[in-house]
């Protein structure tokens, strides 16, 4: 029928300019006569707004008049998949191919829905056969990716996307795929970029942009990443892919139970996951169990040795761990080395490099931490009081967002390096061209870290400082900046790098303006003592929390106030409720607070008479914040850099004698012995500000000095081809 037809090419035409309901109203005029096509395009069109009972009337009513039209069955199939009616959906595919056995999309919906009903196999041979009729067809090409990762064939799978971005650069569904593989085998700070890239390419591109508010989002963002992935995970069934991102969402999030599931959810299906183990070993740290955390960053590890980030991060765990001698930590770290670092050393040229020993240097700071963390809390003030003239500043940021920054630390210095999506390669040519003269590492085996910049010896001297609790184990790192408290004459301390020492403390403390002033002790309202502790669950190991059971039994009344973020997570409070049950310890007697903001963190300590210091991973920032609000700090004085971070601060505040003690037995007798002396508390609840704001620990400009002066001994050395001595200690015995 010639009118019709004319109609269904205006339809056609008004539908290529967007003008979709002209385009609709004419196709449904021409649909009550009959016309198949226009019956189709109204479906199609009902489809894309949503309206699924519409779509599936007119393709019912069209397969009525022509019901060997594999086209209709397959569009068909589509509106019954988004209806989440699987049976009818594979039906209708099904039906599709029998009419036409070579049509491809038909056979990509079906692998699709196979995906999505987690037969990966299965989807995997549909999708083969999809791509021997149509061998560029890209749907089923980016389809296979993901099956090819739900069946564990990660391999194969990251091949299969690096060549469809080949083949396909201006896509970004191509990006997003290897996004995902990348992230999911371990390989995070690569797979942002390719989210990244997808966004260049379609900047509102719902997924790459939920994506990567898992990876990097503030709260908000993460709680409608995790609204978006829950709708996915309705929409398109529990693949492997997206259950493993709403894990990490809901850990990333604190929901650390719910993340618990998901991720053993995922292992079950395919063990070696490794963003499930992380997400699992994450979730594990912070709910107080370092050594299961250990074990799976340890496994992660064996699957992958190029995993050096997940290899720091059994480092960091070990040294949570009580049972493990100083020896075999400091064994761990060198293995690192060994197998990260020495591989990249080579001899550097430095003759081009002024050897002036009292020109003006430059200093280069590397940290992912120039955040409201202990780093940028430590260095605010070091930056601020850096002598300009003798000393050019640079900072290299591994900050992933600007918004986090620490507010003013940008402005304290000469010039900032954004380095987040460097490559290291890219890095260590920064640093080269901006000629710095001693590079100093702020974030050690923590995250974030750019350590293996540093085995590449982009400046002549480099330096270990603040941001990390043991020495690195890494040869190319020439210094240790260490202070006498700390690390003791003849305390048999284990370094790969030179320790150098400040003549009184490592740590420059500068209370945030927002701390509020010391307030009694509240045994005087409340007549019972209350012990706390606000570190970290991962640092509360069995035997902490046994002593702490032994002072809590020996003194009546008294309670045990724990702060952590982890403890927003019922399951967490459940967990430390009943790990001081099976100790003896009534529920009762132990508060347990989540997270909160900094200005809240410090009044709360107006709820606490004595702070219980953890071993032996002592407090560091959490000491120095406890103390500033006038809480006594009970400490064990370890035999290593981060069991002696307590006892350092206390020594420079003249309390290292009356609080700090030498072994478990002692410190219990000495936390009881304060509790019972309620005047002894009063008394020090008064003098322990003062004493700190004149102790080494608050002379900021006294502080800088003698960092400078340290620098410049270090600069001295490097100039005559020579190294400081571990002997330099001795001018500070």
């Amino acid at each position: 029928m010639p009118f019709e037809r004319v109609m269904r090419w205006i339809a056609r035409w008004l539908e290529s300019r967007g003008l979709n309901d002209v385009a609709n109203t004419i196709d449904t005029r021409i649909a009550h006569s009959g016309d198949i096509e226009a019956m189709h395009a109204i479906a199609r069109r009902a489809l894309e707004r949503g309206k699924l009972a519409e779509a599936i009337s007119q393709l019912e009513t069209a397969l009525q008049f022509k019901p060997d039209d594999p086209s209709l069955w397959c569009t068909l199939g589509a509106a019954y998949r988004q209806n989440d009616d699987f049976e009818l959906a594979r039906t209708s595919y099904e039906r599709a191919v029998a009419l036409k056995p070579k049509y491809p999309q038909a056979l990509s919906n079906l692998g699709e829905l196979c995906i999505a009903q987690s037969r990966a196999q299965e989807a995997l041979e549909w999708f083969d056969r999809a791509l021997i009729c149509t061998p560029e067809f890209f749907e089923a090409r980016l389809n296979k990716v993901a099956a090819l990762f739900e069946l564990a064939r990660y391999n194969d799978a990251r091949k299969a996307a690096e060549q469809l971005i080949v083949d396909e650069p201006d896509r970004a569904e191509a990006y997003l795929n290897l996004g995902n593989i990348l992230i999911h085998t371990g390989k995070a700070k690569q797979g942002i970029k390719q989210y990244k890239k997808a966004l260049e390419l379609r900047p509102r591109y719902a997924e790459a942009h939920f994506n990567l508010a898992t990876l990097l989002g503030s709260r908000d963002d993460l709680i409608n990443a995790i609204g978006y992935l829950e709708r996915q995970i309705k929409e398109r069934g529990e693949t492997v892919h997206h259950m493993g991102l709403l894990a990490a969402a809901h850990q990333a999030s604190g929901h650390l139970a719910k993340a618990k599931d998901l991720a053993r959810r995922v292992l079950d299906r395919q063990p070696d996951n490794i963003n499930a183990l992380v997400t699992l070993a994450s979730c594990l740290s912070a709910s107080g169990n370092a050594a299961e955390a250990l074990k799976l960053y340890e496994q992660v590890v064996r699957l992958d040795n190029t995993q050096t980030g997940m290899a720091s991060n059994v480092l960091f765990e070990s040294n949570n761990l009580s049972g493990l001698e100083r020896h075999e930590v400091f064994r761990k770290h060198r293995e690192w080395a060994t197998r990260f670092e020495t591989p990249l050393l080579k001899s550097v040229d430095f003759s081009a490099h002024d050897r002036n020993p009292s020109r003006k240097l430059r200093i280069g700071y590397i940290s992912g931490d120039f955040i409201r963390h202990p780093v940028g809390f430590l260095l605010r003030d070091v930056l601020r009081y850096h002598d300009k003239d003798k000393f050019e500043v640079h900072c290299f940021s591994m900050v992933s967002r600007s918004e986090d920054l620490l507010p003013d630390l940008r402005d304290a210095v000469d010039k900032w390096e954004d380095i987040f999506f460097l490559s290291d390669e890219e890095v260590v040519d920064l640093i080269r061209k901006a000629e710095i003269d001693i590079l100093v590492d702020l974030s050690g085996h923590t995250a974030h870290n750019r350590l293996l910049v540093f085995a590449r010896r982009p400046a002549p001297v480099q330096v270990e400082w603040i941001g990390y609790f043991h020495s690195t184990g890494l040869t190319s790192i020439d210094y240790f900046i260490t202070d006498p408290y700390t690390t003791p004459i003849g305390s048999g301390q284990l370094f790969s790098e030179t320790p150098v020492f400040m003549p009184h403390t490592r740590f420059c403390y500068g209370p945030p303006e927002y701390t509020p002033d010391v307030v009694p002790p509240p045994l005087l309202k409340s007549g019972r003592v209350t012990f706390g502790s606000f570190n970290r669950l991962s640092k509360i190991t069995d035997e902490v929390a046994e002593a702490w059971a032994q002072i809590l039994r020996a003194v009546p009344d008294s309670r045990l106030l724990l702060k952590a973020g982890a403890l927003a997570d019922t399951m967490v409070t459940e967990l430390v409720s009943e790990r001081f049950a099976k100790l003896g310890i009534d529920p009762d007697r132990i508060e347990l607070r989540e997270g909160s903001s900094h200005s809240e963190m410090f009044m709360q300590y107006g709820d606490v008479d004595i702070a219980l210091d953890t071993f032996p991973f002592n407090g560091g920032m959490t000491t120095l914040e406890a103390l500033w609000m006038g809480v006594p700090v009970i400490t064990i004085a370890g035999n290593s850099v981060v069991a002696r971070q307590t006892i350092s601060a206390l020594a420079n505040i003249g309390l290292a004698e009356e609080l700090a003690f030498q072994d478990i037995k002692a410190y219990i007798a000495g936390a009881i012995a304060l509790a019972r002396n309620p005047s002894r508390i009063t008394e020090l609840r008064d003098r322990i500000r003062p004493l700190m704001a004149g102790s080494p620990l608050r002379q900021a400009d006294q502080f800088v000095d003698d960092l400078e002066a340290l620098y410049r001994r270090m600069w001295q050395a490097w100039c005559k081809g020579e190294k400081l001595a571990d002997e330099s200690l001795l001018m500070f015995a």
